[in-house]
This record gives C-alpha cells, sequence and structure tokens, in this order.
C-alpha cells in the first residue's frame, strides 16, 4: 500500500499532521509556501480549550493566570490550573514542531509554493494531500468555495507594540468591549515591553457595516494612552467559522483554518488546527479517511455548536448583555471552560424593557 502523503502549509495544522503521519510509519513531504515560522497572523495566545492537549514544547513566554475582561471597568477573572492558555512566541514553537517532524523522516520542503495546477498533479502523485493552508485553503481555489470561508468569519487588524506594558499585570491578558461594534479588543502582552494590540469584529451582524478596523485600532491605542508607543508591525486577516461542508475532497483532507475550525466566538483556532491535523493523518494511516469528518464534528461540536449560541446572543443583544455576563466571574469561568448554563444566559435578556437600564455594568 502506497505510504507517501503530502501536506501543504507548515503552520500548526500542517507540522501536527507532519509529526502524527511520520510517527505512524508514513512518508510525508511538507510544502511550506515560506519559511517555517514566518509570516504569521496570529496574537499568540494558545487555548487548550477541549482540554486534550499538551503544554507547547517551546516559545511559552508564560502562562494565562488571569483575565481582565473590560468594559468599562475592570473585571478580573482568575483562571483555574488546569485550564491550558499560554502566551507563545508562535515563530518559535512552530520551528521546534520543524525540528521534530525532521528528526521523525519528514522531508520539509519551504519556500515552495504550491499553486492550482500543481496541487492537482500532487493528487495523482501522492496517495493522499492534506490541505493545511489556511484561509482561504489551495483547494477551495481550485473548486470554488472561497465565499464559505467569510460566512462566519471574525476580521481582525492587529499591531506589535513596543512599550511599557506593566499596567496589564503578571500574567494576565486584558480582553474589552465596546459599544461602538459587536467584537472585542485585546492586548495580549509578550513580555514587560512588547504587546500585540488587536480589535475583532463579527463580520455578519448588522452594527459592525462600515466599521473600519484600521480606524478602531488606532482609536484604541489613544483611548489608551498608547499613541506614543512604537509600532513594530501590523496586519489584518481573517478567521473562518463553520461554513466549509465538506472537509474531504477526493484524496484531499482539509485542516485547521483551512477546514474553518476558529472559535466563533474569540476566533481563536491553533488548538483546533493541532487536533484535526493529527486526526486527518491517524485516519490516513489507518486507512479510515471516510470516518474524519463524523469523528471530527462529534469532537468539537459541543464547543462550537455552545460558542456559536453564546456569539448569537451577542450580536442580538449587544455589549449590555456582555455587561451582565462580567458580573458573575463563576459564570466566566464556565463560558471559558465551554459549559455556560445556556439557561442562565438567556435569562438575562429581559422580555420587555430596556435592556440597556436591566444590564447597566456600573449598577451595584
Amino acid at each position: 500500500m502506497e505510504k507517501r502523503i503530502a501536506i501543504i502549509g507548515g503552520g500548526p495544522g500542517g507540522l501536527s499532521a507532519a509529526i502524527k503521519a511520520a510517527e505512524s510509519g508514513l512518508e510525508v513531504h511538507l510544502f511550506e509556501k515560506g519559511e517555517i515560522g514566518s509570516g504569521i497572523k496570529c496574537a499568540e495566545g494558545f487555548i487548550d480549550t477541549l482540554g486534550v492537549l499538551e503544554k507547547p514544547a517551546a516559545g511559552v513566554l508564560f502562562k494565562v493566570g488571569r483575565v481582565n475582561f473590560f468594559n468599562g471597568r475592570a473585571h478580573f477573572v482568575n483562571l483555574p490550573e488546569n485550564l491550558g492558555l499560554w502566551m507563545i512566541d508562535r515563530a518559535t514553537w512552530q520551528k521546534s514542531l520543524a525540528k521534530r517532524a525532521a528528526r521523525l523522516g519528514v522531508d520539509i520542503r519551504e519556500n515552495c509554493l504550491i499553486e492550482k495546477e500543481r496541487l492537482s498533479r500532487m493528487m495523482g502523485d501522492y496517495r493522499f494531500v492534506i490541505d493545511a493552508s489556511g484561509a482561504p485553503s489551495l483547494k477551495s481555489k481550485v473548486y470554488g468555495f472561497l465565499p464559505d470561508y467569510t460566512r462566519n468569519a471574525t476580521l481582525l487588524a492587529q499591531y506589535a507594540v513596543e512599550g511599557d506594558f506593566g499596567f496589564v499585570g503578571p500574567n494576565t491578558i486584558l480582553v474589552g468591549y465596546e459599544h461602538r461594534y459587536i467584537g472585542y479588543y485585546y492586548i495580549f502582552p509578550k513580555g514587560p515591553d512588547i504587546a500585540n494590540i488587536g480589535v475583532g469584529r463579527f463580520n455578519h451582524a448588522k452594527k459592525n457595516r462600515g466599521v473600519r478596523l484600521k480606524r478602531e485600532l488606532d482609536r484604541l491605542l489613544n483611548h489608551l494612552g498608547l499613541r506614543d508607543y512604537r509600532i513594530l508591525n501590523n496586519f489584518s486577516s481573517f478567521t473562518p467559522s463553520i461554513g466549509i461542508t465538506r472537509l474531504v475532497w477526493g484524496n484531499v483532507l482539509l485542516v485547521g483554518d483551512a477546514a474553518a475550525l476558529c472559535s466563533p466566538l474569540h476566533g481563536g483556532g491553533m488548538d483546533m488546527a493541532c487536533l484535526s491535523g493529527r486526526m486527518a493523518a491517524e485516519l490516513i494511516a489507518s486507512n479510515q479517511v471516510d470516518r474524519y469528518p463524523q469523528r471530527l464534528w462529534h469532537m468539537v461540536k459541543k464547543k462550537f455548536i455552545m460558542e456559536r449560541r453564546i456569539g448569537q446572543l451577542w450580536r442580538l443583544f449587544g455589549n449590555p448583555l456582555i455587561s451582565c455576563v462580567l458580573k458573575s466571574p463563576e459564570l466566566v469561568r464556565k463560558i471559558i471552560f465551554n459549559k455556560p448554563p445556556l439557561p442562565q444566559l438567556i435569562s438575562l435578556i429581559p422580555s420587555g424593557g430596556n435592556i440597556t437600564s436591566r444590564c447597566n455594568p456600573f449598577a451595584k
């Protein structure tokens, strides 16, 4: 039986798939369009929402011990020790994964851009191809389902900023909410003098039409008194969620962002990339590829359904609902663990009257 497979993309999903495939005895060729660890567009917070991944093997800056959910005032939530949430240097982490894959015999080919025509040839040259090329995936460019990635996407804009971030607090990240758009902003420190600062908004929320994230990001820096801080780099991107209905195209499997496996609530997706990459490789090795969509959905469905419902409530009732939620740290912890009692969330929504007055964040 042919044991040679190809993997397109040297991010978390592709590298995780490569390692698992090599450990399972497959011959693996991995193609990365640039260099491993370059071109990263990410806040670099790694959260293991399902509690099934180990601590990143390299690049860990600190384990996040608390989150400041800021909504006009600080709401500090201490995180349980067993919740896996780390700030990482993603480039260092991915390079360590590449070294591990190479030691296992994976043939890594950097600066090797795969075009649509070459993908078609690869499908004939390899037993299976794992498409971990991100969103939109290379496969979508062949079959024309690119619009599926923006259906439930979160749009992001981020600066890496140099300055004094001691005000955030030790082992702490800050997530804020505003009335101007349905979305969030964040400050993820990578040390006392550098942080990733970004804003994200739901692409399909009516209130967000016409909202320009770059302008909101600049306004945020001014509002926080950080306008004199040095901007090191910036990017804009989007993270897709539950927009792809077909994950296997002939002998091509989609994983990670290519499979639209980012959180419908906060846009994070590194954990899902790792898990889907491992699963795809495992099922290829055991000749059970036809089970991939069902197995993957069984693993993530509770998380995605719950996060999507919370996001729908948020879009429907806006930030006053968030203000209500933040009054209950225990409820916030349950949301982080994807175990919120949905009736308790719904009970916060008044059946009549003014939700703004009902959920005044400054009310005692």
